[in-house]
């Protein structure tokens, strides 16, 4: 079995193909239970910038080809229409992918720290639904723990900007300051949560907050000390409030352009900055035709972010350094597992001839004290023990090399031969 990586992102499909991909929280356990059909095992990594799929296959078997039928079928999305953006790593090149993607080199705002907290909750989503053996969760883990040294051992992420910084900064090239501004958070998750409080850093007049589930609302809105707006009056609050950063899960636009235009028919030529942040998008990008709407999506943080990417660029190296290292050492566990079957059959089969042939001895001597018979047992197993070492250790270290693997299989008969019996 290896580990290949499909999938699509920020460098090679603009945001109205990953939209197409995205998967909310809610599908994600429908959509674990449909891959279980293409593949043994696999995750979902679906972001703003990302949907990726982690699988397991057998070589030579076209698992890829199965996880992109998947991404397709799923998505409801023409092959064709997908297949001039997908990418695909397989067996090393997949574990580095994953490991910068965990590390934050693979992001568009390079050195971001919110992927460590997706790329965890892909691998429980997955676990909750038990397509994660021991090779993907230890995968998934060491990607983690390389993304955590990656931040402590270099400075990639402390000139890193964040989503909600890159949306202060474009509510500012439309406004200036945000002293005499109003601003709507449209959603109460992580992504609105940290906007907002950045917003209200920055020195936003008022927040308000609004969700689908009031009680959420209500309780950023307290932290924020903002104040609730009702969802269902969305339309309304476009009239009044300046800045709208929209950041939620669903699957429809959340502002259509027909109520962007009724509220600007009222703003008079008071502009209004939409910024969305989700994927897929809430606001329509038709709302750019109306005029004094400036409307950004996901993808404008590229140019936001630029300002900062030649300090953050410098560390790059040093974190593909450690992905380096950690690459190596998955490598090289995942590799050992090949020998570990082996190792276990082989020990397994001197262990019974040892025991067979003690035996076959201690009923012919049967005058023998029990001292006599413990030390002939002793014997017998270190003799056992020790020309197996030699076995064993050249089989750890050759654990990477299939055609080796299956020379000892065959050697010691452990392919399911007939041992001879004198």
């Amino acid at each position: 079995m290896k580990i290949v990586a499909v999938g699509v992102n920020h460098r090679t499909a603009p945001v109205e193909v990953r939209e197409r991909l995205a998967m909310v929280s809610e599908e994600l356990p429908v959509a674990q239970e449909t891959l279980g059909r293409s593949v043994p095992g696999g995750v979902i990594l679906s972001t703003c910038n990302r949907t990726e799929v982690y699988g397991l296959i057998q070589d030579g078997h076209g698992g890829d080809g199965r996880i992109a039928d998947f991404l397709t079928a799923f998505h409801h999305v023409p092959p064709q229409d997908l297949a001039p953006y997908l990418y695909t790593y397989e067996g090393a090149a997949a574990v580095r992918h994953l490991f910068s993607v965990a590390s934050g080199i693979d992001s568009m705002i390079l050195g971001e720290t919110e992927i460590l907290g997706q790329v965890r909750e892909a691998l429980v989503s997955a676990s909750a639904v038990g397509h994660v053996d021991l090779t993907l969760s230890r995968l998934f883990h060491h990607a983690m723990r390389t993304g955590r040294r990656a931040r402590i051992e270099t400075e990639i992420s402390r000139h890193a900007l964040s989503v909600s910084h890159a949306a202060v900064q474009m509510a500012r090239q439309v406004f200036g300051g945000l002293e005499q501004c109003r601003v709507l958070v449209v959603s109460a998750g992580e992504a609105g949560k940290l906007t907002a409080k950045s917003l209200r850093d920055a020195g936003a007049k008022e927040i308000g907050v609004a969700n689908r589930t009031r009680e959420r609302a209500a309780a950023l809105a307290a932290e924020l000390g903002g104040r609730i707006v009702d969802f269902e009056a969305l339309g309304e609050a476009l009239i009044d409030y300046d800045i709208v950063i929209s950041a939620t899960a669903s699957a429809r636009f959340v502002i259509p352009a027909e109520m962007v235009h009724r509220a600007m028919e009222q703003r008079g030529d008071r502009a209004l900055c939409l910024i969305d942040i989700a994927v897929p998008r809430d606001v329509d990008p038709e709302s750019r035709k109306v005029r004094n709407v400036y409307l950004y999506d996901i993808d404008d943080l590229e140019a936001i972010s630029f300002a900062n990417r030649e300090r953050r660029q410098k560390e790059v190296g040093k974190v593909e350094a450690i992905i380096g290292e950690e690459v190596a050492r998955y490598t090289e566990w995942a590799d050992s597992l090949e020998a570990v079957p082996v190792i276990a059959s082989l020990q397994r089969k001197a262990e019974a001839i040892r025991k067979r042939e003690v035996g076959k001895a201690m009923r012919k001597l049967g005058h023998l004290s029990e001292s006599d018979r413990e030390q002939i047992e002793a014997l017998a197993a270190a003799i056992t023990r020790k020309l197996l070492d030699d076995p064993i250790n050249v089989l750890k270290e050759q654990s990477q090399n299939k055609e080796y693997i299956d020379s000892a299989k065959h050697l010691f008969r452990l392919d399911g031969g007939e041992p001879r019996r004198d």
